[in-house]
């Protein structure tokens, strides 16, 4: 019954072979093919009824495979007698419904029926494992308590020790934080986390894209009735895929706490699909001071134009992401003759330039001066003070000739709508 398995694949590896899966006739993902390996946490990510569940109801019979095969050490889980399979599988479902009222402690001990003779009772073995679970997934005050009177959260978090008191090899997460508060969802992928890094293989459902890169090592796409091949995060998702596979623009960076992917939904493609009929608007920006104000013009049916921007600043990521034309310069790049007669030019042709609450320095300055040399009208947000210019003056100058030009201040970015009707009509 069990397949050697091939010298590139690790023993005790999950592995998709060319499947194609759904439900009766209809297939919902074809050929899919990846591997899982021992010590390593998988996330599926992609757009609801893509197939991503699908995959994981296949290997427990949910699911119908059409063609290929999923195997675990070379051997088909597909037709595998369940009883054995269940000492290599676990899976915490999306819901899990409590129709009879065990106590929590027997329903996690349910766990442990793969390993026991039919007729056999738990021992102290098994006890010590239900207690070892129930412990680590914060469920061991719960012993007593009937599962049909437990929240969804509580009830999630004793199926994913159910799943534990099996010892698999293999664990199965179909969006296993869906019903769990903050604390609990981070202690959940916590604890994956850690199991994995212990040996488990594991593969995750998720929705939420900044949980996926967060805690696993590689992610798949599931989409168009296909799968990606397993990616790091960095590789798996970016802004163009992210647009791709969701209909959503998004800024995609590295988180600066975590050090993972970040992934911040700016609008959906289809907001900015009619084409655009306000006036052009220039930003100066930087540092993401112009982010919301992008936004919110963008949605308002404007063009915009938001100057030199660096790769790697939030404003340069939001401007992509909205369609804003700027000059692209490399991080901590420079703003040269070159590059600053093609911002004045791209600011000239803007109905009204908003000089939005960012701080400047020498290398941000010629943005500066490229809107007043535009000859454009000019919106000032706050005050020019030595909190924001760090160009040893010259930002106050420029400031104060726009002021002495006509340019209209305003003290906040909630003003600048009002403030934009003065230029030809124009609204945020």
């Amino acid at each position: 019954m069990s397949a050697s398995v091939p010298s590139s694949v690790p023993a005790g590896t999950l592995e998709y072979v060319g499947a194609s899966i759904g439900y009766g006739a209809r297939t919902i993902v074809r050929d899919a093919s990846f591997a899982v390996a021992p010590g390593e946490f998988v996330g599926l990510v992609g757009p609801n009824g893509a197939g991503k569940s699908t995959l994981l109801r296949a290997i427990t019979g949910g699911a119908t495979v059409s063609a290929g095969d999923i195997t675990f050490g070379g051997a088909s889980l597909v037709r595998m007698p369940e009883r054995e399979r269940a000492r290599i599988v676990g899976v915490v479902p999306q819901t899990q419904l409590a129709t009879f009222s065990f106590t929590a402690r027997a329903y996690v001990e349910m766990g442990r029926h793969a390993h026991l003779g039919r007729l056999a009772a738990p021992g102290p073995a098994d006890a010590a494992i239900v207690d070892e679970v129930m412990e680590r997934t914060d469920t061991a005050r719960l012993a007593a308590e009937p599962v049909d009177e437990l929240s969804g959260g509580d009830l999630q978090r004793l199926t994913l020790a159910q799943a534990l008191a099996q010892q698999p090899h293999v664990l199965l997460l179909d969006e296993p934080t869906s019903h769990l508060d903050l604390n609990h969802a981070l202690q959940v992928l916590e604890l994956v986390r850690a199991l994995a890094d212990g040996g488990l293989a594991v593969v995750g459902v998720f929705h939420d894209l900044g949980l996926a890169a967060r805690y696993a090592d590689r992610i798949s796409i599931v989409a168009g009735g296909g799968v990606t091949l397993p990616a790091p995060p960095a590789s798996a998702l970016d802004a163009q895929v992210v647009s791709d596979v969701f209909g959503v623009r998004a800024v995609v960076r590295t988180d600066p706490v975590t050090g993972s992917v970040a992934v911040t939904p700016i609008v959906r493609g289809a907001d900015l699909a009619p084409a655009v009929s306000g006036p052009r608007i220039g930003l100066v920006c930087g540092s993401g001071a112009g982010a919301g104000l992008m936004r919110r013009l963008a949605l308002a049916g404007h063009p915009l134009y938001a100057g030199a921007l660096n790769r790697g600043d939030i404003d340069h990521a939001v401007a992509a992401a909205v369609g804003a034309g700027m000059a692209e310069l490399p991080a901590f790049g420079e703003v040269d003759e070159t590059v600053a007669a093609e911002v004045r030019a791209g600011y000239a042709e803007c109905a009204c330039v908003v000089v939005c609450e960012t701080p400047f320095g020498g290398a941000n300055l010629p943005n500066l001066q490229a809107a007043l040399d535009s000859g454009r009208p000019l919106v000032l947000v706050g005050e020019m003070d030595g909190e924001r210019d760090f160009a040893h003056g010259r930002a106050r100058v420029l400031w104060d000739r726009a002021l002495e030009r006509g340019a209209v201040r305003v003290d906040t970015e909630a003003d600048v709508s009002g403030a934009l009707g003065r230029c030809g009509g124009v609204e945020a």
